[in-house]
């Protein structure tokens, strides 16, 4: 095994920087990757930080996530970097690190068995009925506007009603809440100086109504998730504040920004491509299939990072300890070597499901059902009601290269 790169073609890109995600994942860039470097040095601009190895395979990829004795999510945590250490905000990386995709197992065994009853398939059909006529609601509510923005009207609204249902936030609560999440997911912001105290109170502010409300759940519990995390014992003792402070910032952000984008990815690729969208209004049957196939086309989540535990290798590639490595999930997901014409948007897909738009092993998503769900649920009353949608502007994509998100998408109905 060699320590230097063995698949050494120069840095010809830039993954760390969130402008070249800007128009939609780098899919030229990846797919030289996977041919030329599937275990590719990348060095990073940013001085606190010394590089690394990004991962394009579906093989590779799926053999680290299943492997966390080896790749750790806690060492030092999922995200390529939490930002200089000189002037990052202790509360803020703290709840970034203290919660369930930040755990390696036995830890991470005991906190998502501690929420998985709440997202087993039972609770998911107790929801669907209030989930189908929130969004007929929805439908309703635009069906004479003509020309709307897909995003804050319909798909951005879906899994933020779902989140605060499951938590029991007060509809009082649920519209700042969505700022919030908007405010902390702009990745340019979070880069911006000049804006490092605005997220700094949008983290705090958030903690403060996630710690009220466990407050009033260990006085008065319910049956919502919140409840449940509120009155949990491990060893005899209550959750650290910490950990529910990355537990409510881990709801707001897994459980709501990965299903709105690929919701609005999917109407794009609908719209970019007609007879797949002609074939879901003559046979809905096929939404459930659609569903996953969007899912591997958007891959939301662009990324994770996991850090070597140990001196390690993949193909040849010496991995020392404490490198970091990268799982571009959207690369994965085009992978020619798994699904047949991977460049291709296909609603009757016969390998979608094959997708890792949720991760794998034991940090495949907890709420991939529940995600599905919506989507699937989505699809069915929109192109029903809407069959002729059409999407009438450029999206507005979010600044980041973790969340593959759109902002903004104006259609016609």
């Amino acid at each position: 095994m060699s320590d230097k790169p063995i698949f050494n073609i120069g840095q010809i890109c830039e993954l760390d920087k969130w402008e070249t995600f800007i128009n939609g994942q780098p899919h030229e860039i990846f797919t030289r990757l996977r041919n030329e470097a599937p275990v590719y040095w990348h060095e990073e601009i940013l001085p606190f930080e010394n590089g690394f190895w990004a991962l394009t395979k579906y093989e590779d990829i799926v053999k680290v996530s299943k492997d966390p004795k080896t790749f750790s999510s806690a060492q030092p945590g999922i995200l390529m970097t939490y930002g200089d250490p000189e002037v990052a905000d202790p509360a803020a990386t703290a709840a970034l690190v203290s919660n369930m995709i930040a755990m390696d197992p036995p830890q991470h065994t005991v906190y998502r068995k501690m929420v998985s009853p709440s997202f087993s398939p039972k609770s998911l059909r107790e929801m669907e009925g209030g989930l189908r006529n929130k969004v007929k609601e929805l439908l309703e509510g635009v069906s004479m506007k003509g020309e709307f923005d897909f995003v804050t009207e319909i798909s951005e609204k879906i899994p933020l009603w779902v989140l605060c249902e499951m938590m029991g936030i007060e509809e009082s609560q649920r519209q700042r809440v969505r700022e919030i999440v908007n405010n902390l997911t702009d990745a340019s912001s979070n880069q911006n100086p000049d804006n490092a105290m605005q997220i700094w109170i949008n983290y705090m502010e958030l903690f403060k109504m996630g710690r009220d409300m466990i407050e009033e759940r260990r006085k008065n519990p319910t049956d919502d998730l919140m409840s449940v995390v509120a009155n949990t014992e491990v060893e005899g003792e209550g959750l650290p504040p910490e950990l529910l402070d990355g537990f409510m910032l881990l709801m707001v952000i897994a459980g709501n920004e990965t299903t709105r984008n690929t919701m609005t990815g999917g109407l794009i690729a609908l719209n970019e491509n007609p007879e797949e969208k002609e074939k879901l209004i003559k046979d809905p049957s096929l939404i459930a299939n659609a569903t996953d196939e969007m899912l591997r086309w958007v891959s939301s989540v662009i990324y994770m990072r996991r850090t070597a535990a140990c001196d390690t290798e993949l193909r040849g590639q010496l991995i020392k300890k404490g490198d970091k490595l990268i799982l571009w999930y959207g690369a994965a997901n085009r992978d020619e070597e798994i699904f047949k014409d991977a460049h291709l948007f296909k609603v009757d897909r016969e390998d979608a499901k094959k997708h890792i738009a949720f991760g794998a092993g034991q940090h495949l998503c907890l709420g991939n059902r529940l995600g599905q769900l919506q989507i699937k649920v989505l699809y069915e009353e929109l192109l029903a009601r809407f069959p002729n949608i059409q999407v009438v502007s450029e999206p507005t994509r979010i600044p980041s290269n973790f969340l593959n998100g759109i902002s903004h998408l104006k259609v016609r109905v």
